[in-house]
């Protein structure tokens, strides 16, 4: 018994240990006593903030709420950082507090504030048991807030973009010509399969990587190359490249280690979710998030940890413009672009999608 205590007494201390640190003026921890100061100071550094007392006690009564596997189970999910984080940690609330709140406060984002900010992740199941709250901080998201206006360097002019420089859901076509032509997913010879609501498609600048990805399932993660990963994993595209063999760019190369666990593409009743797994921000252009009396594209950034709704169903008519009497917009209104860790638009050096080192294009069915 005593074995068994100690045991379940130091996989809690590792998980307080490793909680995410506050700011300086909202440390956790005492800080150090500066060498000279008055005793008395040094009394009151070593005194627990209002915040400290109050994880404290959420902590402790948490903690006698969890069996061993649970409390082994959040360890091994926080220590990963996500990597390995599949099983829920369900308790049924307690206290006057959130438990997700103050468990994704204490190892994910000191600054949250409410629930309402956060949103279960697709591979949460307590999400489904409304008597139950999901302990595991990896599987809520934090909702992304989108700038309204959003900032400058979040827009391009589509009437810049050069033929050559557009995704294949951009390119124009003649305006006697009612068929979509070039689209990413079908590429004209491809039959719909009423079962699939998206086909997924890898990028490296300018290129398609591989073959195309339907999704049948709910949602789908994508990623690089995760260790026991399901779902599309972009590192296994590039192994069956259609193209001639060739070193990739430096660029190419060094975003593609920027990928690591990549994101979840998730349906839902409200639309396309798209939950962001990797280290580093996404960014996104969608025909929904787009503005409809802009001549502008917009592109938004989703950082690490964060989701956006990606597509409502309900996009701003096809956004097409006309330019010496041939029609120029993206050919599918439903395709959104996603790229990892690098922006584009007139701020950046990258000025369109193609000149991204990865990023995917989703070509969703027609909204229903």
């Amino acid at each position: 018994m005593f074995m068994f205590r100690r045991r379940r007494t130091a996989l809690a201390k590792r998980l307080w240990k490793a909680r995410v640190r506050r700011d300086n003026n909202e440390a956790r921890c005492p800080e150090k006593t500066v060498a000279g100061a008055p005793s008395s100071a040094a009394a009151a550094t070593t005194t627990p903030s209002p915040v400290e007392s109050d994880e404290r006690q959420f902590r402790n009564a948490l903690f006698k709420r969890l069996d061993d596997r649970q409390l082994e189970t959040l360890l091994r999910a926080v220590d990963t950082g996500g990597a390995d984080a599949a099983e829920c940690v369900a308790v049924r609330p307690f206290l006057f507090v959130d438990p997700a709140v103050i468990c994704c406060r204490l190892w994910r984002w000191p600054d949250l504030k409410t629930a309402e900010q956060l949103k279960n992740t697709p591979a949460c199941q307590t999400a489904k048991q409304p008597d139950m709250v999901c302990c595991n901080p990896y599987h809520w998201s934090r909702r992304c807030e989108i700038e309204r206006p959003p900032p400058p360097y979040s827009r391009f002019v589509k009437e810049k973009l050069k033929p050559e420089d557009r995704a294949p859901s951009e390119c124009s076509w003649d305006s006697n010509d009612d068929e979509l032509r070039g689209s990413f997913s079908t590429d004209g010879d491809e039959k719909p399969n009423e079962q699939e609501w998206c086909k997924v498609a890898y990028w490296e600048l300018s290129q398609r990587v591989g073959r195309l990805f339907p999704v049948d399932t709910k949602s789908v993660n994508v990623f690089w190359n995760v260790p026991l990963g399901t779902g599309l994993s972009l590192a296994a595209l590039t192994q069956h490249h259609f193209s001639p063999a060739q070193s990739p760019p430096e660029s190419v190369l060094r975003n593609r280690t920027k990928i690591g666990q990549g994101l979840v593409l998730s349906r839902e009743e409200d639309g396309v979710w798209a939950y962001n797994l990797s280290d580093w921000p996404m960014f996104v252009n969608s025909p929904t998030l787009d503005d409809p009396e802009s001549n502008s594209y917009l592109v938004f950034r989703v950082p690490s940890g964060h989701c956006l709704n990606i597509f409502t169903g309900n996009p701003h008519g096809d956004r097409i413009r006309y330019s010496n009497g041939v029609r120029i917009g993206p050919v599918d209104p439903n395709a959104v672009r996603i790229s990892f860790a690098k922006g584009w638009g007139p701020k950046y050096s990258r000025q369109e999608i193609t000149s991204c080192p990865t990023w995917i294009e989703v070509l969703l069915d027609p909204c229903r």
